[in-house]
């Protein structure tokens, strides 16, 4: 009963991890998505520099271009530094280390019903030529369910 316990505990960790993995997935295309409207900005305003360099009128709209070409070059790798960051959140760590806990204990009683169980059936399955009044019965007991488990490895 208890392993079934710990695999439920393993399920809900593990889909509480995928929840947040996807929601920060999310968060990351999002910004991706805002970092590439400002680079086309950034391109739009590249070429805008670059026909105000080419035509020589005035001064100050090529300056004006290059401030702002140069605030959506900061804006955009603002957004692209974020979309590049992949950290997941407490929340998710946490679940992920309940999860990881939770398989651990399950192994952990699923191996000790196993060799519960073997032992139980090597012991009722020894042959009747051992006698238990023997001194040394218990000894061989314990050596022929040590040569049976290794035998079955």
């Amino acid at each position: 009963m208890r392993s079934i316990e710990l695999a439920k505990i393993a399920a809900s960790a593990e889909t509480l991890r995928l929840r947040r993995m996807v929601r920060r997935q999310g968060m990351r295309g999002a910004y991706a998505a805002v970092a590439g409207i400002f680079a086309v900005g950034m391109l739009i305003m590249l070429h805008v520099l670059i026909f105000q360099a080419l035509t020589p009128a005035y001064v100050t709209p090529l300056v004006a271009s290059a401030i702002l070409l140069g605030l959506d070059l900061v804006i955009a790798g603002v957004f692209a530094a974020l979309a590049l960051s992949d950290k997941p959140d407490a929340i998710e760590v946490e679940a992920k280390q309940v999860r990881q806990q939770a398989l651990v204990e399950m192994r952990k009683a699923a191996t000790m019903v196993n060799l519960a169980g073997e032992t139980m059936g090597l012991v009722l399955r020894r042959p009747r030529t051992v006698q238990v009044r023997s001194p040394r019965s218990g000894a061989r007991l314990a050596a022929e369910v040590a040569a049976r488990l290794m035998a079955r490895r």
